[in-house]
This record gives C-alpha cells, structure tokens and sequence, in this order.
C-alpha cells in the first residue's frame, strides 16, 4: 500500500479550497432599493442597459422595487429588479461578470413587472460563450392573472464557459440570479504540478 505524498494532499487541499472559494453566488437585488440607471452591479455581477442601433441615443433604465404587495407590481417579500422597454424598442440589458470571466447561470425567478398579468411573457436569456457559439433559454411566465415570481432553473448548456448574457424581451422582473464561476486557472495549475510530483515520486520509488 502506497502513501500519498504531502505535496499532493496540499495540492488536493487548495484546489478544495478554490471549490469552497468559487462557490455560487446569487444577485440579490436588496443592496440599493429604488435604484433606477443604466449600470448596476452586486455579488460579482455587471447589469447594464445596451443600444445596439447607431443614432438611438434614448434608452430605457433597469430600476429597483421595493418588495411589496401593491396593486400593479408583482407581489415580493424582498425587492427586485424589472426593465421595460418603453423609449427605445432596440435596446435591451447586457449582463457579465465585473472581473469580465467566465461563469454559468444556474436558476432566476421571474415575474411579469405589470401583475396581474393575463398573458403570458416570455423571457430569453441568450448567453455567448468563451468559443463564439451561443444558446438561448427562454422562460414564459404563467399569465392567468398571475402577479408572483416563479422560479426557473437554466439548461446544463448555460452552466459554464459563458462571457456575457442578454436579457430580451419588452419587459421582465427578476430576482434571485444564482450564478457559478469557473474554476481558478492556478487550482488546476497546483493539481497539475501536485499529479507530476506524484508520478515522479511512484517512479523513484519502484
């Protein structure tokens, strides 16, 4: 029986470090109630209000509800944010990390921001990956007078290796974004280094 050297046990220690350390975060939205702009970040996360159509200087702005039951918004215990398209028909909301790597998105909730809603809404997240593809998960809310969030998990396809998502549709409300990092390139640098020394001290040895 063979002992694992120390090296490779403090190799496996950091890179289970770096798990604990790059665990999932969630977009709360409970920081800055009554936010109302175009940039707004939390928890590692960059929102911000895109033109894509050259001479649209008019844009529409994310804003920031308390939660509350009040007639016309949807009914939340925590604020939220919703966006509307109002001004400006082509523009939409852009988010990424604010480190500008790459992550995964793991579960939104979702809500129509004009409750009761008697239609339903649906709600594309398109994300781009780090290899230039890109795929596409779109969430219809209930309708039926509905004026709640409902939660909504995303594809395996939008768990990693993605650099930006879009949010488009005329309007949404969101809260609780659950998001995932990549893992940190020296992790895996110090498993690689701790699995070299391993196989070279297992050679020495025979």
């Amino acid at each position: 029986m063979h002992r694992i050297p120390f090296f490779l046990l403090l190799a496996a220690a950091l890179a289970e470090t770096q798990a604990v350390a790059i665990a999932q975060g969630t977009v709360t939205f409970n920081l800055e109630p009554f936010f109302n702009g175009t940039n707004y970040s939390e928890s590692g996360v960059w929102f911000r209000v895109h033109i894509p159509v050259s001479g649209q200087p008019y844009h529409d702005y994310m804003v920031i509800a308390p939660g509350s039951g009040i007639a016309n918004v949807p009914t939340n215990s925590t604020p939220y944010m919703f966006f509307i398209r109002q001004y400006n028909s082509y523009n939409y909301v852009l988010l990424s990390l604010t480190n500008g790597g790459a992550f995964g998105l793991a579960r939104v909730d979702l809500a129509d921001p004009i409750a009761p809603s008697y239609t339903n809404l649906p709600i594309s997240f398109i994300g781009y990956r780090i290899d230039g593809s890109s795929v596409t998960n779109t969430f219809v809310t209930p309708g039926g007078g509905a004026n709640y969030f409902v939660s909504y998990q995303f594809s395996p396809d939008f768990g990693s290796g993605l650099l930006s998502v879009k949010i488009d549709a005329p309007r949404w409300a969101m809260d609780n974004l659950v998001w995932v990092p990549e893992p940190g390139t020296w992790a895996l640098l110090v498993i690689g280094v701790g699995t070299l020394g391993y196989v070279r001290f297992r050679r020495s040895k025979r």
